[in-house]
């Protein structure tokens, strides 16, 4: 009988885990099952596994209606930069070059920098090498469509990744400047980690992986070093995107 005490004391815990969680019926038929065994198979105490320190409490629970999802927190922090945040010199003059190289509204550009920086933050990008992309892509013209179906400034393909434009809403579309933005450095960071190497991530991005002259990547990479000795010190090289 002794020997029994801590299998009975473990069944009771059982029956407690289970009351815990509204399923005190569930609880007595595992308890009484578990008993059966151990008298059938005469089971030792020692076999008796300890029961893990949690509540199923947290388990079953379903999550309060207050409680901020993972679409809200993106969503959120997307909309963040645009919502009066103060411009540093060095985006006042980005904007001021942007504007005038590629003959797009100043106040236009004033709209996508702030995007262009959260969203090199968030996928740790060069905020620059993100600017060199989309001037080779698109050239700033954020309605811009290819033969091949690519969409916005940063010219992604949206039948490509549609789990990545599902996370900003079931209408968003990569016309829109700040979903373009963020989609395109979000496929662009995924890139460059898969391939190894900023060219070779370029060269995925559009395509082009066997491509033994890497024209793509070089010319991008060429308008982000313009940028650089535009804007030196960057805040930091393109091979930190790795």
């Amino acid at each position: 009988m002794n020997k029994l005490y801590p299998v009975f004391k473990g069944v009771f815990a059982i029956v407690v885990h289970f009351a815990h969680g509204g399923l005190l019926a569930v609880g007595v038929m595992v308890s009484v099952f578990i008993g059966l065994r151990v008298s059938e198979a005469g089971l030792t105490p020692q076999i008796m596994p300890s029961l893990p320190e949690f509540s199923l409490i947290n388990a079953i629970e379903p999550a309060s209606g207050n409680a901020p999802s993972s679409l809200d927190f993106i969503m959120t922090r997307d909309d963040a930069p645009a919502s009066g945040q103060k411009l540093s010199a060095q985006q006042k003059a980005l904007i001021d070059q942007v504007s005038r190289r590629h003959r797009v509204a100043r106040a236009a550009v004033e709209q996508y920098i702030p995007h262009i920086y959260s969203a090199a933050t968030q996928y740790r990008i060069d905020p620059l090498l993100l600017v060199a992309l989309i001037s080779v892509e698109s050239a700033f013209n954020p309605t811009a469509e290819s033969v091949w179906g690519a969409q916005g400034l940063t010219q992604v393909i949206p039948r490509f990744h549609p789990e990545k434009l599902a996370l900003h809403g079931p209408d968003a579309t990569l016309l829109e400047p700040r979903i373009s933005i963020h989609v395109g450095a979000q496929v662009l960071r995924e890139y460059i980690r898969s391939a190894g190497s900023v060219e070779g991530g370029l060269q995925r991005y559009v395509g082009s992986v066997e491509d033994p002259d890497l024209v793509y990547s070089n010319k991008v990479l060429n308008e982000y070093r313009r940028l650089q000795g535009l804007f030196a010190p960057p805040m930091q090289t393109a091979q930190a995107a790795i």
